[in-house]
């Protein structure tokens, strides 16, 4: 809002949808600025002796400028006095101009404060307002006309009685341009609005059937790294099934032998179950903020893939315990998409020495960045990273989903900002959020 604005509607805020009524309000509170202005000026000229007025007449103008001053503090005051405020300006002003009508007779141009008088009215008031003043005016007038000698020629009245005919005319036909032209654009305002709405929840909803697609697939990868994680267990646990009847026969106690047995395939079976757990409390949601320690959640997210990165230099920034405030399975999530794109790259190209460095910051924000040394993203596909089902893994079943959802979870769901950018080493993913 301009200045010009802000002085017009004296810092009360309306509605978009509104236009007219703050038009009207901005014309109301010029116009009685104006009116107190020269009303204030015509007084105390008079007052001087520049211009002659009756005294009944100076009586009336001191008046009207303090009804207007009285207007202009309740203007001010607040808007919901504008109703009063234009019935005041309206019925105290043809006051005056009657009373002008009467004794200014040295005025030649009493008469065209009625013309003003009714255009203002049709502005401020609405069309049936407008015409009903009309007629109230040509009405008293003419009485007038017949029980006081004004001193006005005939050809003075009859262009009087002409102009104003058609200048209520303008005013009648001009606001109900504006008028309808104010509907239709509200119309077309609130039509906007509902197409705008509903192409939010159509979005919102493409939202959250990607973000489904996305733990379906995240599902797959998911299933195969328990998969290796679980190959070692398991065949540990079938070679204590093989030497277990063996080494009852050889033993010395075998009770003894048994149970340690025993125990050693429920710490690998706790091991298995626990990894079930893990991966199945991320496919949830978090549905509310919680405050936990970001070494661990980095920790989880890297035992996750811990079959997977065993050939792979993983060096994570000391973080003592440094704890945040957010959603701790969602930020793992991210992170579980970033870490399978790098261990993807990695192996896809064939590094040697493969290396993620994790470097984690916190101050006014959370600060996370994901380095690999896979020597970066091609400069062609850097900017469509972050796009829906854009994937350089086609081959390999990639979806094109993570990096997209992973920028919705931070950005839209966390309120933080998620971007990546080439290195010396490789790609590197950085993510920060805000500190509530």
């Amino acid at each position: 809002m301009s200045s010009l604005d802000n002085y017009l509607t004296n810092g009360h805020s309306f509605s978009k949808e509104n236009h007219l009524h703050q038009f009207r309000f901005s014309f109301l509170n010029g116009l009685t600025h104006l009116i107190a202005f020269f009303t204030t000026l015509h007084y105390f000229t008079a007052l001087l002796g520049f211009i002659k007025l009756t005294p009944s007449f100076e009586k009336a103008v001191l008046v009207y400028m303090f009804i207007n001053f009285i207007s202009l503090w309740l203007l001010k005051k607040s808007k919901e006095y504008y109703t009063l405020v234009s019935n005041i300006t309206i019925i105290s002003a043809t006051i005056l101009f009657y009373m002008a009508l009467i004794q200014m007779l040295t005025d030649e141009f009493r008469m065209v404060w009625f013309l003003i008088v009714a255009f203002v009215a049709f502005i401020l008031k609405g069309q049936i307002y407008g015409i009903i003043l009309m007629f109230i005016i040509l009405f008293s007038v003419f009485i007038t006309f017949i029980y006081f000698d004004l001193q006005l020629s005939n050809l003075a009245i009859y262009t009087f009685f002409n102009s104003f005919f058609v200048f209520s005319a303008f005013s009648f036909f001009f606001l109900g341009k504006i008028e309808k032209d104010e509907k239709e654009f509200t119309r077309l305002q609130q039509k906007l609005s509902e197409k705008i709405s509903t192409e939010i929840k159509s979005r919102k909803e493409q939202e959250q059937l990607l973000l489904q697609q996305c733990r379906l697939a995240s599902m797959g990868e998911m299933i195969d790294s328990i998969a290796h994680q679980w190959r070692q267990p398991l065949m540990n646990i079938n070679a204590i099934l093989m030497n277990m009847e063996r080494g009852i026969e050889t033993k010395k106690d075998p009770k003894a032998y048994l149970t340690d047995k025993m125990d050693e395939v429920i710490t690998l079976t706790t091991h298995m179950s626990q990894t079930i757990e893990d991966f199945r409390a991320l496919l949830k949601a978090d549905k509310q903020k919680v405050n936990f320690f970001i070494a661990k959640s980095i920790a989880r997210s890297l035992e996750l893939f811990e079959g997977l990165l065993k050939d792979i230099d993983v060096q994570v920034t000391p973080m003592k315990k440094l704890t945040f405030y957010g959603y701790n399975n969602e930020l793992i999530q991210v992170i579980i998409i970033v870490l399978s794109n790098a261990i993807d790259i990695l192996n896809a190209r064939k590094i040697k020495s493969k290396q993620i460095i994790i470097d984690i910051k916190i101050g006014e924000q959370l600060y996370i960045s994901i380095e690999d040394n896979a020597g970066g993203i091609e400069e062609k596909y850097l900017h469509k990273i972050f796009d829906p089902y854009f994937t350089t893994k086609e081959k390999t079943g990639g979806t094109g989903l993570g990096l997209y959802i992973a920028k919705i979870i931070i950005e839209q769901n966390m309120q933080g900002t998620f971007n990546v950018l080439n290195t010396h080493k490789g790609a590197k993913f950085e993510i920060s959020l805000p500190k509530d």
